[in-house]
């Protein structure tokens, strides 16, 4: 697995996006560019394209970072080779970079990240997890609890799946949040129909220990909650912080 790092031009990309009715860039349908990256990606690089990914905003312009099975040569190589031009010139190429990811993780290493994720839960319809507490707080007579420990608590079960990692809310951090309009495909199926959903977009910093060396690969490959395909759920790993003896 590929870490890969590809600079986009925000105009080039809302152009290619509204051009191929994608809707997306900066119309209010779309406040952080996921559907449009979403489409960019699937036009330009197909099955090879960075899944999770995660958008990043700076002085520069915009940077995709993402996961791949392949590096930074092959995948603009695929989109030299087979993408139209609105699309290719989305993408810096030439300062383009990718670094393959360890195969072998241990048992019990520590590692910090940062996760920009999307926490809601599944019933009969998708729901942000804090509103979920609020709801429950209320039938039960009771304050619920804050937003940034249901978040955690709901970070600290995705990291638990197939016993991949361990983490408590207390390593966990909620270091920002908002309420983002994002664009969709309307459940009708009808073509070219799209729809404004709002979600939870939520930052997180902290710490976790990896448990199954294997499933945390598969975590890490896969990304974390829901939305993925759309900027949420990669996790960025970091250095931890000293041990606490």
């Amino acid at each position: 697995m590929y870490m890969i790092d590809l600079p986009l031009d925000p105009a080039a990309l809302t152009r290619f996006a509204w051009r191929h009715g994608h809707g997306g860039g900066r119309a209010p349908l779309d406040e952080d560019f996921g559907y449009a990256a979403h489409a960019w990606l699937a036009a330009a690089l197909g099955e090879q394209a960075p899944r999770p990914f995660r958008l990043i905003e700076n002085r520069t312009g915009l940077r995709l970072l993402g996961y791949a099975s392949v590096g930074v040569d092959r995948l603009a190589r695929r989109a030299k080779d087979y993408a139209l031009p609105d699309a290719f010139s989305v993408c810096d190429w030439p300062a383009a970079a990718s670094k393959e990811m360890p195969a072998v993780w241990t048992s019990g290493r520590r590692l910090g990240f940062e996760l920009r994720a999307s926490p809601v839960v599944r019933g009969e319809r998708e729901r942000d997890a804090y509103l979920v507490e609020v709801e429950r707080a209320h039938a039960e007579g009771r304050e619920p609890a804050g937003r940034a420990e249901i978040y955690g608590q709901w970070l600290v079960r995705q990291f638990g799946r197939d016993g991949a990692a361990q983490a408590t809310s207390e390593a966990v951090s909620l270091i920002g949040f908002r309420r983002v309009l994002t664009l969709r495909q309307s459940r009708t199926g009808e073509a070219g129909r799209r729809r404004g959903v709002e979600r939870p977009d939520a930052l997180f910093s902290g710490e976790l220990t990896v448990h199954d060396p294997e499933a945390f690969a598969r975590l890490l490959e896969r990304g974390i909650g829901r939305h993925r395909a759309f900027g949420f759920g990669m996790l960025l790993l970091r250095p931890p912080g000293p041990a606490i003896r």
